[in-house]
């Protein structure tokens, strides 16, 4: 099944991310030792972080910038009781212009073992499929799944250009939040798909907090979840720049007058 890497930003080398977690005298410590930005060409001001997290319990360490690396051991993250099924990853944020808040650089899904290397399956797949006329549609199968038509012409070129990623992920982003938030009771197991998905949704700066408080039986409950999904799907749209895109390959305000 093909995969789509959709926020264009760039994976760190995992194997060159050294971390550890580990447990003494009653606190659980995180050890950093190498982040793996070597070569990586990316603006010195950006910000370094590496992330602890456990279901919704998460803390975050601030590793100076990329010019101004700070490794760091012994730190204490206060957050947590026992070292057990905690995950990190690592981010570079911009810092200035344009990439303010957006995440250039990033591994997840790590598992806080400086000897250990682990590969990361991507979470968006895409599967071709028969869907009459339709273009795409949102399917779930082991976890969200975005269907292309296989009749679509250079199929490759489409769903890898900017303006399909800016007009067609924000929805299907949309539709996933919708799928996560009414399943988030099953999310304990660190390994699934669904799992994979709510830390994605973390990482990029979606709330997660209010999911604990919503109750299926609340008669507003479909009303929260639309409305938790609308957000993350505007946080999406904002990382991957859906808008400055579509609006930068529509003609000049003043073209457009002239025809209109």
């Amino acid at each position: 099944m093909a995969t789509l890497n959709f926020t264009g930003r760039r994976e760190l080398d995992r194997s060159q991310i050294q971390l550890r977690v580990r447990q003494d005298d009653g606190k659980v410590l995180l050890d950093v030792f190498s982040l793996g930005l070597e070569g990586m060409d990316l603006p010195g001001t950006a910000e370094v972080t590496v992330e602890a997290y456990r279901q919704t319990t998460k803390e975050r360490v601030h590793c100076g910038t990329v010019d101004f690396l700070q490794t760091r051991q012994d730190v204490h993250l206060e957050s947590f009781d026992v070292s057990d099924n905690i995950q990190l990853r690592v981010r570079v944020v911009g810092a200035e212009g344009t990439a303010h808040g957006k995440i250039l650089a990033m591994a997840d899904h790590l598992r806080g073992a400086a000897e250990e290397a682990q590969d990361s399956a991507p979470l968006l797949k895409l599967q071709r499929t028969d869907l009459g006329d339709l273009v795409w549609k949102f399917d779930i199968d082991n976890g969200p799944i975005l269907c292309i038509n296989k009749r679509l012409r250079d199929h490759d070129t489409v769903v890898n250009s900017v303006q399909f990623k800016a007009l067609v992920l924000p929805e299907f982003f949309r539709q996933t939040a919708i799928w996560a938030a009414r399943n988030i009771d099953d999310s304990d197991d660190a390994n699934s798909t669904l799992s994979h998905w709510v830390s994605y949704f973390d990482s990029i700066g979606v709330d997660l907090s209010t999911l604990d408080e919503f109750d299926v039986d609340d008669p507003s409950y479909n009303d929260m979840v639309e409305t938790w999904a609308a957000q993350a799907a505007s946080t999406f749209a904002g990382q991957v720049s859906s808008l400055h895109i579509i609006n930068a390959a529509a003609p000049a305000e003043e073209e457009f007058d002239e025809r209109d």
